[in-house]
């Protein structure tokens, strides 16, 4: 299946995604921070982020914005997961076709129709 990169600075979150995913077959590399997230994603180029927008270091979509300039990683496609009001979400996170944004509390349903849409060929 796919290397997905799970960044979010809640040990416990990180846990229960990186179960999950590899329950569904996938590779799960992890980040604790924005920065490591940039860091990682430009050393293992996975084929999607799952990104808490509010982290250390660097926001998600800070992180986001660096991927974008950068043309090895700027395809990569995102998810992000995030406790801020839809409107404050609108503000921070780039509407794109390869982004999704999840709002917690998200159930992990919600998780993998995601993944599976962004990791879909295109037609």
């Amino acid at each position: 299946m796919a290397l997905i990169l799970v960044a979010d600075d809640t040990p416990e979150i990180v846990q229960m995604l990186k179960d999950i995913l590899e329950a569904h077959g996938h590779q799960v590399a992890t980040a604790s921070d924005g920065v490591e997230m940039v860091e990682r994603a430009k050393s293992i180029r996975p084929q999607l982020i799952v990104a808490d927008v509010m982290m250390p270091g660097a926001y998600g979509s800070a992180a986001y914005k660096s991927l974008q300039s950068d043309s090895l990683t700027k395809s990569i496609p995102v998810i992000f997961l995030t406790a801020i009001t839809p409107e404050q979400a609108r503000k921070v996170i780039p509407e794109a076709d390869n982004v999704r944004v999840l709002h917690k509390p998200v159930d992990m349903f919600s998780i993998i129709k995601a993944i599976e849409e962004l990791l879909r060929p295109a037609a």
